[in-house]
């Protein structure tokens, strides 16, 4: 039995890949994907599925399709076999181009989604759009301020030399919330932005 076997999972350990597995549940990922990476990225040797299985009291199941999520995401990657033939697995090291790496896919994939649904509305007729009680102005405003966003987001996932310290601070950036100051959307997007930014912290 190895030494990871034989311990108990510190209730340190336990708490800290339960908070990061609420985080990355946050940005649309699963609660388990953060407690498996926290274990493995914190293990002094690769870990395999029993392991896993044992430390965060989870199925077989779910741990198979969550590692194969992860390696899927790059965040993971396969380091041989145990003396018991068991597949290991360790997490890259390299945080921040695994973390732009994993948005740089999630975020196209987010943001063709968005742009094809808001592409959609805007194709409505104006009886259509009259019939539901929409406004035509608020849905061209809302796609002009997606296309301006998923072209900011790509450019800062795709810049030379773009940081881990630029990600973040974009992404903290997202969850500061301000309460509406106009009853209704200024009519250029470009404004919204600029307002955005000289907003004192």
């Amino acid at each position: 039995m190895s030494k990871q076997d034989d311990m108990r999972v510190l209730p340190e350990l336990e708490e800290f890949s339960n908070q990061v597995g609420t985080f990355m549940e946050y940005w649309g990922f699963k609660r388990v994907h953060g407690q498996i990476w926290s274990h493995i990225y914190l293990s002094e040797s690769p870990l395999d599925a029993a392991g896993l299985m044992r430390k965060l009291q989870i199925s077989k199941a779910l741990v198979s399709i969550s590692l194969k999520e992860l390696l899927d995401f790059g965040v993971l990657e396969e380091a041989g076999k145990s003396a018991r033939g068991t597949r290991l697995y360790r997490a890259r090291e390299d945080l921040g181009a695994t973390i732009l790496d994993t948005l740089r896919r999630r975020e196209r994939k987010m943001m063709s989604r968005i742009l094809a649904a808001s592409s959609l509305l805007e194709k409505l007729d104006d009886e259509e759009l009259s019939r539901h009680g929409l406004e035509r102005r608020k849905i061209l405003f809302l796609g002009s301020l997606i296309r301006m966003v998923n072209q900011s987001l790509d450019h800062m996932i795709r810049k030379q030399g773009g940081s881990l310290f630029d990600l973040l601070s974009m992404l903290s950036q997202s969850l500061v919330t301000q309460p509406a100051r106009r009853e209704l959307p200024p009519q250029d997007p470009r404004q919204c932005l600029n307002e955005n930014r000289s907003s004192p912290e």
